[in-house]
């Protein structure tokens, strides 16, 4: 069984995306090679893609509209025949062959609607690790692991969980959350 991969992030929600998806799944019902389309996050530089895995890899096909679905089956697309469409297999293609993905490395490969999917790639292990330890081997953790903040001085997190957490109860401690961060110990004035 093929499985059909649709990117939902938000620009490929802006353009149809899930109308592409569902043109799919009624164009897929009736044919016994093809019944599962998964949406996925976006993978590729086309927000108006889609792609399917092969023994090579996954073949992509940009700029696909739902009135272009009909046309990819009837060109037995999820067969690996050719449609112009086509681009390739996505590692193949060069933009995309050079990049090495860290925080997007999963994206495109899973049912981003799947917790099943999550979980079977790791999701939920380091809450699970987390919720055995005490709240200082959490923050030893979290400063050997050197994060840091999103601001523009890139602050330690585990310094700032250390801060807080090493608070006196007597003491007051309030953190000001601005656009991408929060910081502990300011007033929500900044004082």
């Amino acid at each position: 069984m093929t499985r059909i991969y649709v990117p939902i992030d938000s620009a490929a929600l802006a353009l149809s995306a899930e109308d592409v998806a569902v043109a799919i799944a009624a164009e897929a019902r009736p044919r016994p090679t093809c019944r599962s389309c998964a949406t996925v996050g976006v993978a590729s530089i086309s927000n108006r893609s889609l792609k399917w895995k092969r023994p090579q890899g996954r073949i992509g096909y940009s700029n696909v509209e739902a009135e272009d679905v009909a046309a990819l089956f009837d060109a037995c697309f999820h067969e690996g025949k050719s449609h112009e469409k086509n681009v390739g297999i996505i590692d193949e293609i060069p933009y995309l062959k050079t990049q090495q993905r860290l925080t997007f490395a999963r994206i495109g490969i899973t049912d981003s609607l799947s917790i099943d999917d999550y979980v079977a790639l790791g999701g939920l292990e380091g809450l699970r690790n987390v919720l055995d330890m005490n709240g200082d081997a959490v923050v030893d953790a979290l400063i050997e692991s050197g994060l840091r903040g999103c601001g523009g001085a890139a602050f330690p997190a585990g310094i700032k969980w250390k801060t807080v957490r090493g608070a006196l109860a007597d003491q007051r401690s309030t953190s000001s959350a601005t656009r991408t961060k929060a910081t502990p110990g300011r007033s929500p004035t900044g004082s």
